[in-house]
């Protein structure tokens, strides 16, 4: 390989770990904005625990989720998860927010969360 192609392909590959990293870094979430968001939405179905407790839980049939468990968020992957806080779930009380909190909160609030899994 010339050198003048060593110095190309180097190029691109830099370039591409940098554009990489920034991608990253700006599409990270954020837990703790997460929190904020959740409690500000969530909590009264849900609970501040995200066990499903919360405060109107007891008069939903079907209970709201609880996020602290395992068997419950079983087979519940980020596009699940993502589907049903933006658009809701039919059957259920859970209203969609798509139209409420931006796209960064509704990632915000699923890294929050997956942080209450046990």
């Amino acid at each position: 390989m010339s050198r003048l192609a060593k110095i190309a392909v180097t190029s691109i590959a830099v370039a591409a770990f940098g554009l990489t990293m920034f991608a990253a870094e700006s599409f990270a979430a954020d837990p703790a904005n997460g929190k904020k968001v959740y409690t500000a939405n969530c909590v009264v179905c849900h609970g501040d625990k995200g066990d499903g407790m919360g405060p109107a839980a007891a008069t939903m049939n079907p209970k709201p989720r609880n996020f602290t468990s395992a068997t419950e968020m079983k087979g519940i992957d980020d596009a699940r998860l993502h589907k049903s806080i933006a658009d809701g779930r039919p059957g259920t009380a859970m209203v969609g927010f798509a139209k409420t909190l931006k796209a960064s909160d509704i990632d915000d609030v699923m890294a929050h969360i997956k942080s209450m899994k046990k």
